[in-house]
């Protein structure tokens, strides 16, 4: 009582205030709850995605061939290159001309030699042809032919080599043709009395062409080296040598 009449005394106005406590609603824990286990479920997602997207990489380096870088040769490289090359190629061809030398020297029937001559000289094969190993024929495919000491005379027509071979020289004796054809290097035959000639120096002569023309008469003779043939006969259009 002394203390209320303390107050009155002093006219203090005195104000009573009541605190009002409200309950927390649970909706909000919830919420943020909800807002927590979001942003967790995010974070783990993205950490998943790139564990994935690392286990990815290394298993494309594990399993992709790396390929080497090529190298580019320098300009020096290359000429060192085609250097060695076009060496190797001189050297070549200098040993096989160095056994071709020696084997024609030491060995003159040997396969190289008669190989290399078949290539190059194709008509060696019967340049060492003696006239009895030639298979020989009339010098007129049309008329008959006469025979006397070696000479065989073609009247009126065309004018036939009796062997195959080459033309090695055309003269001419007055207004008529004389043609000489090589069988080989001892034999030959020359064919005079043609007015004209089909053939020229060089030209290979065929059994089945004819050299030239008369339209009088022509003779034929064959010479083994300077000798004149006369160790034959005709039969049936074909030279039998005797």
């Amino acid at each position: 009582m002394e203390d209320l009449e303390y107050v009155k005394m002093l006219e203090v106005p005195v104000q009573s205030s009541g605190v009002e406590f409200k309950p927390i609603k649970k909706g909000k824990k919830d919420v943020k709850k909800k807002v927590i286990d979001k942003v967790n479920l995010q974070t783990e997602t993205k950490v998943v995605d790139k564990e994935k997207k690392n286990a990815k990489k290394i298993l494309s380096k594990l399993f992709t061939k790396k390929e080497k870088p090529v190298r580019e040769q320098s300009s020096v490289e290359i000429q060192k290159s085609g250097f060695d090359i076009v060496s190797m190629q001189v050297v070549t061809i200098f040993v096989l001309i160095v056994g071709i030398i020696l084997t024609n020297i030491f060995i003159e029937n040997s396969g190289l030699n008669r190989l290399m001559r078949s290539v190059f000289s194709s008509n060696d094969s019967m340049i060492q042809k003696t006239y009895s190993e030639f298979d020989a024929l009339s010098p007129s495919k049309s008329s008959a032919v006469s025979l006397d000491g070696g000479v065989m005379t073609v009247s009126n027509g065309s004018v036939y080599s009796p062997c195959s071979g080459v033309v090695s020289s055309v003269t001419k004796d007055g207004d008529l043709f004389v043609v000489t054809v090589s069988h080989s290097d001892s034999f030959l035959s020359v064919i005079s009395g043609l007015e004209c000639v089909y053939l020229s120096v060089g030209d290979t002569v065929y059994t089945s062409i004819p050299v030239g023309y008369t339209s009088g008469e022509a003779f034929v003779s064959m010479f083994s080296g300077d000798a004149i043939l006369t160790s034959y006969t005709i039969s049936d259009d074909k030279i039998v040598w005797m």
